[in-house]
């Protein structure tokens, strides 16, 4: 039995190798030096930037945010979408003394980013 392997055409450029967009990236894209880590398909494109992280002081496991804001673009073919910012939060979190004190320094810096993400959205 005979196996035919498909004809590969050579690529002497390997840019030609890369996936690419049709968009360019904002300067807040996280993978805006990784073409192919973008969440994207034949006409669209995903464009995520840094995630803030405001940790919760009073966390059961390890890792547990209070609440985490990212800047967040979705373009449709050649069309530039808007920026917004996707923000996700926890509800419903007891506190000591000591933890809230934490929580207000960490909000504090917290919001500051948040204000540096809205100034990025022009």
């Amino acid at each position: 039995m005979t196996v035919l392997a498909p004809e590969i055409p050579s690529q002497t450029n390997p840019a030609e190798c890369l996936v690419s967009h049709p968009t360019a990236c904002p300067s807040w894209c996280r993978d805006r030096h990784a073409p192919v880590a973008h969440e994207f398909g034949p006409s669209v494109t995903s464009h995520w930037g840094v995630q803030a992280r405001l940790d919760n002081p009073a966390a059961f496991g390890a890792g547990e945010s209070f609440m985490r804001a990212e800047l967040y673009r979705y373009d449709a073919g050649s069309e530039v979408g808007a920026t917004t910012m996707y923000v996700q939060g926890q509800t419903d979190v007891e506190m000591t003394a000591a933890e809230v004190d934490v929580l207000l320094v960490q909000a504090q810096a917290f919001v500051d980013t948040l204000r540096v993400l809205r100034a990025q959205m022009g």
